[in-house]
């Protein structure tokens, strides 16, 4: 029964606060309520079951990543719906938001318990279209060019994924998300699959190149939704990438190198593009492609062969909570400085420089425990260039710190409020702060398998507490708080961007448009030009141009070109192109 609870309370939740009266925080405790089911079963064990009659017979169960990143988003929806229900009780969109909330909730609850692949797929596909109302919510202008955005993408996201998850059940022979990574390990078209699966989910994950939605869409949705979006629901793409990577069993060398490199160009090059920017929350929104680029590196890393899924998968889904945690704390964060004043201000600059360690990977902190396992696997691994990549590491640590040193700066900016006061959402986000990174050093959520690996059976606490571990952490980020102090200290270092980001959000994305509308005028000039030619000509093909000439030829031609132009007409055109891909891979 309690499974079903995870899907139906957040639904049920949905439903309530959509009527809810403006003004009220009830819908607050409501969906912090409808996470119970999930938290619990993030924390204890329980066996799956099979619901015969529920979405072509749906398969429910955890295995230990899944389990420890359904911990993650429980404690994110819920710490991020106490928030909201405080923060936007005077908004009159709130019940929108509510409705488009727990809808998104009951589709990342949803897939991360599914062992099938109907049941997953459907449930991504709830939380995608969902999440749809989260982005769009202010209808700023910005809000509905990144909700366009966001939508584009996913669908075409969701067309590899259909792709990859037909190809992969034919391979198996089974509609079993475990059954896939074996079926794809043996097949001959394994990596086809894979590589369908890798662009698909990427889109989710933020991996380059099909990461340009997403600075997009996170800062402009709510503080609460962004809390959610970057910390829980870009996790669910890693966790299709892991149901589809046959980690273990299979030695794919392009693949992994072309993994790592993709993961530390994110990890490297969106932490420096996210220094350019102004606006606190795009800044975080480029550390979330970082830090997944981070967690795409070490995926890679498993697919080079040697070691076992049962040490790398939750490796994985420990750097997604140390990851996941403190980014909603710093999402959330960005609402406070404008609200919080007096000595409240203290504890207030203490929990966002907590988050910002734990992401960097400070002493003390998850985030030392996650980076060493990125370390200690790429030291281990036969990967070409793998002491390249550990100094690539080392150095995004520098940029990391760069980046979100940048965010600090610029949310100090935020005129404080003159009396000492405290907000209501000021209380959950607190409690995110004591749920957050730093429960990454509890011996209750590490695998034990993975932490004796990793400290030698000496325990979790004396690697803790290990000077030299804490040393190679403290350095990096030194570096980084270093070089950020001097440029904004003295002036003729400091050219940080005040008013208007150096570079603009999404940046990918500009270079499309520019090209896309490059191409119709280059391919308009090349008929013109032709068309002179062909009109220099005295041949039967001249009576056919001069027909092209015609007035009602030239209304038809404009007409058929903003018929291309259509993003209906796109959509068909992927949908014939993938029906066409289904026949010849038959």
């Amino acid at each position: 029964m309690i499974w079903f609870l995870v899907i139906l309370l957040p639904l049920l939740a949905a439903l309530f606060t959509a009527f809810t009266p403006a003004g009220r925080r009830v819908s607050g405790l409501v969906f912090a309520g409808a996470t119970l089911p999930a938290i619990w079963l993030g924390l204890v064990d329980v066996s799956g079951v099979t619901a015969q009659w529920f979405i072509l017979e749906t398969h429910f169960s955890l295995d230990t990543p899944r389990q420890i990143i359904l911990l993650l988003t429980g404690i994110l929806w819920a710490a991020a719906g106490l928030f909201a229900g405080s923060y936007m009780k005077d908004d009159p969109r709130r019940n929108e938001f509510s409705f488009y909330y727990g809808a998104a909730m009951a589709g990342n609850f949803g897939l991360l318990i599914s062992g099938d692949v109907a049941s997953f797929y459907t449930f991504f596909a709830l939380m995608t279209f969902a999440s749809y109302g989260l982005v769009i919510h202010s209808r700023t202008e910005s809000a509905r060019w990144a909700a366009k955005i966001y939508l584009v993408m996913a669908i075409i996201g969701e067309l590899f994924l259909i792709t990859a998850f037909y190809l992969a059940v034919e391979s198996a022979g089974s509609m079993l998300l475990a059954d896939i990574p074996p079926a794809l390990a043996e097949t001959s078209n394994g990596r086809f699959i894979f590589v369908l699966g890798l662009i698909g989910f990427g889109v989710k994950v933020g991996a380059i190149p099909l990461y340009f939605w997403l600075p997009l869409a996170h800062p402009a949705a709510p503080a609460p939704a962004s809390a959610v979006l970057s910390g829980a629901m870009i996790k669910a793409g890693l966790v299709g990438w892991m149901h589809l990577a046959p980690v273990g069993l299979v030695e794919w060398p392009a693949l992994s190198l072309l993994m790592v490199s993709l993961g530390f160009l994110a990890a490297l090059g969106a932490a420096i593009f996210g220094l350019t920017q102004v606006d606190p929350k795009t800044n975080l929104a480029y550390s979330s492609i970082s830090q997944m680029g981070v967690m795409t590196v070490l995926l890679g890393i498993g697919l080079y062969g040697g070691i076992p899924a049962g040490l790398l998968l939750p490796a994985i889904a420990l750097y997604a909570y140390n990851h996941g945690t403190a980014k909603a704390l710093l999402f959330m964060g960005t609402a406070l400085p404008a609200k919080v004043g007096g000595s409240w201000r203290i504890l207030m600059w203490v929990g966002l420089g907590a988050g910002v360690l734990a992401i960097a990977g400070g002493p003390l902190t998850g985030g030392l425990w996650t980076k060493y396992l990125v370390k200690t696997f790429l030291g281990e691994t036969s990967l070409p260039g793998a002491q390249t990549f550990l100094l690539l590491l080392t150095l995004s640590a520098v940029t990391t710190t760069l980046l979100l040193s940048r965010f600090l700066h610029l949310l100090s900016r935020t005129k404080a409020p003159s009396e000492s006061k405290a907000p209501a959402f000021l209380l959950p986000w607190i409690l995110l702060l004591l749920a957050g990174g730093w429960w990454t050093m509890s011996s209750a959520l590490l695998p034990a398998e993975l932490m004796n690996y990793i400290t030698k059976e000496k325990g979790i606490m004396a690697f803790f507490w290990n000077l030299f571990t804490n040393w190679g952490a403290l350095w990096p980020i030194t570096l980084g708080v270093l070089v950020m102090v001097f440029t904004l200290k003295f002036a003729f270092l400091n050219r940080w961007p005040t008013q208007k980001p150096l570079l603009p959000a999404g940046d990918f994305l500009h270079i499309i448009l520019m090209a896309g509308s490059l191409i119709p005028k280059v391919l308009r000039k090349g008929v013109s030009v032709l068309q002179s030619f062909m009109q220099s000509l005295h041949t039967p093909e001249r009576i056919f141009y001069r027909i092209l000439d015609g007035e009602r030829t030239s209304q038809l031609s404009a007409h058929a070109e903003a018929l291309l132009r259509r993003w209906e007409f796109v959509g068909i055109g992927f949908f014939v192109f993938f029906l066409t891909l289904f026949y010849f891979l038959r």
